[in-house]
């Protein structure tokens, strides 16, 4: 063991390098938020695009809650067929039976709405039409994106 007064030698210091500096920073970063920024881009762009070509959607939505006739409740189902149908096909329809067709609402509501259009009283009762807004709603959720 150590002798009483006995001293423990100073440890020389390591001559240790600089720190590496943060700036200016490697080619390599640059180039790795290069990548991101354009991946960041692209995928902006598309969501905005998505966004824009799903405007008839979100304005289908909203007119379901305002007040209508059944002849603005064909209108607004016309409307929406257009966006999904060749023009000719829907156009041609003259008759709201064929217009409804593909619509997936219930035989009791097609009927109401097929009896009262074009006829003086042409408004639906309102369980009629809750059920009517909560059948289009369904079906504008499911249709696919354009």
């Amino acid at each position: 063991m150590l002798e009483k007064g006995f001293t423990v030698p100073e440890l020389a210091e390591p001559a240790l390098p600089d720190s590496p500096s943060w700036f200016p920073l490697p080619p390599g970063w640059f180039a790795l938020g290069g990548v991101i920024l354009v991946v960041l881009l692209i995928f902006l762009i598309i969501r905005l695009a998505r966004w824009r070509r799903n405007l008839w959607r979100r304005q289908a939505l909203t007119a379901l809650a305002q007040p209508h006739t059944v002849d603005s409740w064909l209108l607004l189902i016309k409307r929406i067929l257009l966006v999904h149908q060749p023009r000719e096909q829907v156009s041609g329809a003259l008759d709201p039976v064929q217009w409804l067709q593909n619509v997936p609402l219930d035989d009791a509501l097609r009927q109401h709405l097929c009896e009262r259009y074009c006829q003086p009283e042409n408004q639906l009762s309102d369980a009629d039409t809750a059920r009517l807004r909560m059948q289009l709603r369904t079906w504008l959720e499911g249709l696919p994106h354009v």
